[in-house]
């Protein structure tokens, strides 16, 4: 089964770069700009990780971390985010935006629990 990444940012480039990071890494990635767009993708599909900037048009990033939590369990969740405060809430990881894409990788490919099941 191929991974299932939900990643969050609505900074085109960034996250259209680093989608295709990941992609080549396996993963199939769904993209989402809003709070708003992410809740709803993650009501539909079961993810094995979750990306997260902390500033959207609609909110804080890591406001999705409760709904990540509950709509995809077991998914771990990174904080991706400018915000070097340390900070990592109830994620799973902190990647500072800059950092090598190695270390977002091995973030995101530390699972939490077993893969989801399918939606």
């Amino acid at each position: 089964m191929t991974p299932r990444l939900l990643l969050v940012d609505d900074d085109d480039s960034n996250a259209l770069t680093l989608s295709a990071l990941l992609e080549d890494e396996g993963f199939a990635v769904d993209v989402a700009a809003t709070c708003a767009l992410a809740r709803e993708h993650l009501a539909e599909k079961a993810y094995h990780a979750v990306v997260l900037d902390s500033g959207l048009p609609d909110g804080d990033g890591r406001d999705l971390v409760l709904s990540a939590r509950v709509l995809a369990p077991g998914a771990t969740v990174v904080l991706h985010t400018g915000l070097g405060d340390g900070e990592t809430g109830e994620a799973d990881a902190l990647v500072i935006k800059g950092a090598p894409f190695e270390e977002l990788l091995r973030a995101v490919t530390s699972w939490r629990a077993s893969p989801p099941s399918p939606r």
